[in-house]
């Protein structure tokens, strides 16, 4: 179908946008997920008329990472004696930023724990459960006997990777976050969590050295290990614009309006394309209330609204703007109105019989 003669409507226009063509807006890196495009004609709504913009295409590389610097790499532990809970960091950890799974993840930590520790932090990933299994054998020192991973109190607490691990709070007691102690003396393990000086719950006493703790309690209570999740810091990826600031609600904020367009469903692999296109199904447009269009500011972010780091390449996006005719809006009378007036008419039908 045509049209659209400025505007007789139902054709669109569609502005196309690689990244590469842009004014990049965030050097600190240098991101292409954040930019600002100004078109050398502008998109201007006839008298009489709406615009409607939605999200028409976009191909995205997925070259970002689920571990990244200054997000969830960094690891705080303490070392302390047997039976003594830590109360500040003696270290911290960092991971290298890549697309981890599992197993990977687990390898990567136990490396750099037992580097830092002089001890061996074992940690086996099972798959039916989904969720992570730990022993600990710890240095000769017996002021090192158990190992504390700060995940609550730690200098990096805000940016560890509790989630990923498996200690989402959701599974701890009453929604409070705790640190998690392994600890071994040479003749029992045993693990359980702990905050600060005041609290400590012991968990777990292993019936031999070699034993896993698998995040059940001996005492009976529920376990407090929640399923691994190495995406937990990119779930989904959100197409953003200064446009589209008065139509999509967040619960990120609260349930207000975000400036969110489109979100995009991460569905290939590390080192594929996520795209979305016209044939993927409906389509959510949104209302503007601008009169014409010169600028476009674009962000690509996660749920979080934390720009995505593509490691340098650039990205394309299309945009759709539809044109509607301006509905006019009819007020409906109220009820009781409506009787007065058919009764003020039959009173001026009357006179008008009587003359």
């Amino acid at each position: 179908m045509s049209g659209n003669i400025e505007t007789g409507t139902s054709a669109s226009r569609v502005l196309f946008i690689n990244s590469a063509d842009t004014e990049l807006l965030t050097n600190t890196p240098i991101l292409t997920t954040d930019y600002r495009f100004i078109p050398d004609e502008a998109i201007v709504v006839p008298p009489h008329h709406t615009i409607l913009i939605s999200l028409h295409h976009t191909a995205i590389p997925f070259s970002f990472y689920n571990f990244q610097t200054n997000r969830n790499v960094m690891l705080d532990f303490g070392l302390s004696a047997y039976g003594s809970i830590s109360t500040t960091d003696t270290g911290s950890i960092q991971l290298k930023e890549g697309n981890y799974n599992a197993r990977t993840l687990a390898d990567e930590i136990t490396t750099k724990i037992n580097s830092a520790t002089g001890g061996n932090l074992q940690i086996k990933y099972n798959r039916d459960t989904l969720k992570y299994e730990y022993n600990w054998t710890p240095p000769a020192d017996a002021s090192k006997y158990r190992l504390t991973l700060r995940i609550a109190d730690g200098a990096n607490n805000l940016i560890n990777f509790k989630d990923e691990l498996g200690f989402n709070k959701n599974k701890f007691v009453n929604g409070v976050e705790f640190n998690v102690y392994f600890e071994n003396n040479t003749t029992t393990f045993r693990c359980g969590y702990s905050l600060g000086a005041g609290v400590e719950t012991l968990h777990f006493t292993a019936p031999s050295l070699t034993s896993f703790w698998n995040g059940f309690n001996t005492g009976g209570t529920d376990n407090i290990f929640s399923a691994v999740d190495v995406n937990s810091s990119i779930r989904s990826l959100y197409v953003r614009t200064n446009l589209t600031t008065n139509s999509v609600l967040d619960s990120a904020v609260g349930g207000g309006f975000s400036s969110i367009l489109a979100r995009i469903p991460i569905d290939v692999n590390s080192g594929g394309v996520i795209t979305i296109s016209p044939s993927d199904g409906s389509v959510h447009k949104l209302l503007l209330k601008v009169r014409e269009i010169t600028t476009m500011g674009v962000r690509l972010t996660d749920q979080r609204n934390r720009l995505i780091d593509l490691n340098g390449l650039n990205w394309d996006i299309s945009i759709q703007f539809d044109f509607i005719e301006t509905p006019t809006i009819k007020v409906p009378k109220d009820k009781r109105l409506e009787i007065h007036e058919r009764q003020y008419q039959r009173y001026k039908d009357k006179i008008e019989k009587s003359k």
